[in-house]
């Protein structure tokens, strides 16, 4: 089979219009279509293509088929994408898989008998080349208006021409008028597809504003990551095209007629506040005195402008509550606004962009048009001064102004969000009382054993206990925690350890996988696994396990300068003038290495004597077994060696990608035992001081 793309000649007159491929397309050959059925996976929409995703082998042999100068462009949806490179990957465009062919890359042509396109044609003016690329619309308007003559007299010019498909898409009053030359109309609008001099975009920023030749009024020029570039929100469907006097550049729409003929350009705040499709949205910005951020020039952005309709699906209860709280009310205009030009034709698939208040968006398309977060977005952008307005039939919410029970819902927190619900929490987490909920991931949840899984889904009482055990009063956000502090569950009997570790945030023996998500009465952090109730204190837990009598025993022994566990008895079931005394206030938490049985017998019982009949060393053990503060498993970070200090030292702690835990030579036997004033850590080896 053939793979070659097949070549034919072309004329010099033929056109590049966005249109069926014409007969001297450098078409693709049945091998090139296999090829890009099974390439693999697409380039991620809005953005380059990754380092580690190399052309596939098959792509560049066919590319390098194709002989000097010859550029690929891709087809989809009735659109052709034209770049300077013969070489591709095979992708979607809004839902449509693109079709490669190749073409003479442009200014040159085909030969015969020689490979690819071995022609170099001679550059022309700048009205024969946009005529020969499918302008000649937009050429002849010129010709009739009189602005030819003397285009180029002075110095250079730059053709901003629309394709003759675009006049197609003017209402048609519009376009009667546009070719009746005296119309008052049609020489602005001409003037403003024309800029002095030679502007290449390949030169220029990826937001720049160009003078044009119609007095006080310029192009918006944007570049974005997919590799689309616009003015005014139009396509370019080619770009930098030479010519003997200037430069051409394809457009795909007719740069907006309105907008060019105006006494002034609004800004998006002045756009809002005269249209009568955005009263609410107007008399909110006011309301926040948000207005001078859609007004500044030198900060231009895209506005999603919900209308009225869209504020009117809002329930008359939430919407006031939403505008009566300022961070709410804030955080709803934030949310709408991009702090940068986003032009819809450059949404080739799915793209996430961050808004104002910091969360992402977003954005999609397919046949029908864009969507951001699944809304789907009138075409036709509203153009600003200062950007460009885009209108809604939805209003965004940003995380803000959710309750804590969306916010749930919409993290994918299903099963914890459930047991809310079968414990009667629901219209509680769903009020205007603030709360902080530790939420645990749905992997979390999926760790407990199924029959809990099934008590608490079936038992309300159950699910009520473990869902007010996840949360507390007011809002606790980890900007203003320091390691050690302790809040009140709901349930009130139970304190919730707050911990700050380099690896981040954690409570109890939990580590916080996503932080702060701050909603309208609250705040809920992700945690990777659950929390359980610490009903025993240290000395209770290791007594009842009944493995750890010798380590007992010695800190019977240890002497009254050893620091016990806060929150004991000092004196219960020690002899007076030998026990260990409370050193800390309640609130305290300590870490205990508690090391088993066991890992005394593997001292021997010379040794073991020894450090039992040693007072001072035995102090020094024991203490070196003790660490201030609360710190889990989940603050040691795999493949790193973390230091942690004692009461008599340091000690080294590691942890392997299987999850096995080291304490300098000891192996951790079980993690992570969360008592009423602390966490117990069991190892199999005593941890010996190094004197």
């Amino acid at each position: 089979m053939d793979r070659r793309v097949r070549t034919q000649p072309r004329s010099r007159s033929a056109s590049l219009m966005p249109s069926p491929p014409p007969s001297w397309a450098l078409l693709v050959a049945t091998g090139l279509a296999v090829a890009a059925s099974v390439a693999p996976a697409a380039w991620a929409a809005q953005g380059s293509t990754p380092a580690a995703h190399k052309i596939p082998r098959w792509n560049m042999k066919i590319a390098q088929e194709q002989g000097p100068n010859a550029c690929v462009v891709e087809e989809a949806g009735g659109r052709r994408f034209y770049s300077d490179c013969k070489y591709w990957r095979q992708r979607d465009i809004c839902g449509q898989t693109a079709v490669p062919r190749y073409e003479c890359c442009e200014g040159f042509e085909q030969l015969p008998g020689e490979p690819g396109c071995a022609g170099a044609m001679p550059l022309t003016g700048v009205l024969e080349t946009a005529r020969r690329l499918g302008a000649a619309r937009f050429v002849r308007l010129l010709e009739r208006s009189g602005l030819h003559r003397g285009l180029t007299a002075s110095n250079a010019v730059t053709l901003f021409a629309p394709l003759d498909s675009a006049f197609d898409e003017l209402p048609r009053e519009r376009l009667s008028r546009l070719e009746q030359v005296e119309d008052p109309t049609t020489r602005p609008l001409l003037q403003y597809h024309l800029t002095d001099g030679r502007v290449l975009t390949s030169g220029l920023p990826s937001d720049h504003l160009q003078d044009t030749r119609l007095a006080g009024r310029q192009l918006r020029l944007n570049k974005y990551s997919s590799g689309v570039q616009t003015a005014n929100c139009a396509r370019l469907v080619r770009r930098d095209v030479p010519a003997s006097d200037g430069v051409v550049h394809l457009l795909e729409n007719v740069l907006d007629p309105a907008f060019a003929s105006a006494p002034a350009p609004l800004d998006l705040a002045q756009l809002v506040a005269t249209d009568g499709r955005f009263s609410a949205l107007a008399r909110t910005i006011e309301r926040a005195d948000f207005a001078g951020r859609l007004r500044s020039p030198e900060r231009p952005c895209t506005l999603l402008a919900p209308s009225d309709e869209a504020f009117q699906k809002l329930s008359a209860a939430r919407l006031q509550r939403i505008l009566d709280d300022e961070g709410a009310r804030r955080a709803l205009l934030e949310h709408h606004v991009i702090p940068h030009p986003l032009c819809l034709p450059a949404v080739l698939g799915e793209h996430r962009v961050r808004a104002l208040d910091g969360q992402r968006l977003s954005f999609d398309c397919d046949a029908r048009g864009a969507t951001v977060e699944g809304r789907r977005l009138r075409a036709e952008p509203v153009l600003a001064s200062n950007g460009a307005l885009y209108m809604l039939d939805d209003v965004l919410l940003p995380d803000r102004a959710k309750s804590v029970l969306q916010l749930l819902d919409e993290r994918g927190l299903t099963t914890f969000a459930s047991l809310v619900r079968s414990a009667g929490l629901d219209d509680a987490f769903d009020s205007f009382h603030d709360y902080t909920v530790f939420a645990p991931s749905e992997a979390a949840m999926f760790e407990l054993p199924e029959t809990r899984l099934r008590t608490l889904r079936s038992n309300r009482e159950a699910a009520r206990g473990f869902v007010m055990l996840h949360a507390t009063a007011g809002r606790v956000a980890w900007a203003s925690v320091a390691a050690g502090q302790a809040v009140m569950s709901l349930d009130e009997r139970h304190r919730l350890r707050l911990q700050v570790y380099r690896r981040g945030p954690g409570v109890e023996a939990a580590l916080v996988e996503e932080r702060d998500v701050e909603g309208l009465n609250g705040c809920v952090h992700v945690i990777d696994r659950v929390l359980e109730p610490a009903e025993l204190s240290t000395r209770d837990l290791l007594r009842r396990d009944g493995n750890f009598s010798i380590f007992l025993s010695a800190l019977e022994r240890g002497g009254a300068d050893v620091v016990w566990l806060p929150g004991e008895d000092a004196g219960a079931g020690l002899d007076a003038g030998v026990g260990v005394g409370v050193a800390a206030e309640e609130e305290q938490s300590l870490t205990l290495f508690a090391p088993t049985d066991a890992a005394f017998e593997r001292l021997g019982e010379q040794r073991l004597t020894r450090l039992m009949e040693d007072p001072q060393f035995l102090k020094k053990t024991l203490r070196h077994h003790v660490c201030e503060g609360m710190v889990s498993s989940a603050a040691w970070t795999p493949e790193l060696r973390h230091g942690v200090r004692t009461r008599q030292g340091d000690v080294h702690i590691t942890r392997a990608a299987s999850g096995k835990i080291k304490v300098d030579e000891a192996t951790v036997l079980r993690s992570d035992l969360v008592t009423t004033n602390g966490v117990i850590h069991v190892i199999n080896r005593v941890l010996l001081p190094e004197s």
